[in-house]
């Protein structure tokens, strides 16, 4: 008595919120990583060279790094996107056209 479930037919509504759902959590785990990562580098160099200064230094540095790294990356996409994307004065040029 096995039921097959068959793949329902995806609609480009659900393809473009599972590609906008994906983009969240790469943001997210940017930001994530890039604070745990320099976060850690910074309390190791801490605890190994008896200072209090590196963790914060480290936590900024990361959360810093993350943000530019998701603007480069990201904003890159949406310019590509905007150029890609007829504006609305093509738009009615073409309708008008045909």
């Amino acid at each position: 008595m096995s039921q097959s479930r068959e793949a329902e037919p995806s609609t480009p509504a659900a393809d473009v919120a599972s590609a906008e759902m994906n983009q969240g959590m790469r943001v997210l785990s940017y930001l994530i990583a890039g604070v745990a990562l320099y976060g850690g580098i910074g309390w190791a160099a801490d605890h190994w060279l008896g200072t209090h200064v590196l963790l914060p230094v480290g936590l900024v540095l990361g959360a810093g790094l993350a943000i530019y790294m998701i603007i480069k990356q990201f904003g890159a996409e949406a310019l590509t996107d905007d150029a890609a994307r007829p504006t609305t004065e093509q738009q009615t040029t073409e309708k008008g056209s045909s």
